[in-house]
């Protein structure tokens, strides 16, 4: 079974892919930095508007790109109920 990070960084690369790299063979990892930031921030007892605001922030500080914050908020959304989802792992690992 999947850990909760690994839903998490599947979230993030078929869902969230701001520069369209779903699906490009080697570009599996390319979001987990990002994606073992939300989990930490999870942990932390961030809600969906914190990590809705993180993803933003990423996109357009340091991919500079525009923002999305409605589809930001909806995988926060998501990743908010991975989190707390009892199906997956208990961990991130």
């Amino acid at each position: 079974m999947p850990s909760k990070l690994d839903l998490i960084r599947a979230l993030l690369l078929s869902e969230w892919d701001p520069i369209g790299v779903s699906g490009c063979e080697g570009a599996e990892d390319e979001y987990d930095r990002y994606a073992l930031q939300v989990f930490s921030m999870l942990d932390d007892g961030a809600d969906a508007e914190s990590i809705a605001n993180y993803l933003t922030e990423v996109v357009t500080d340091r991919m500079s790109l525009p923002g999305r914050p409605e589809a930001d908020r909806l995988i926060a959304a998501r990743a908010v109920k991975i989190h707390q989802s009892q199906a997956a792992g208990d961990d991130g690992g």
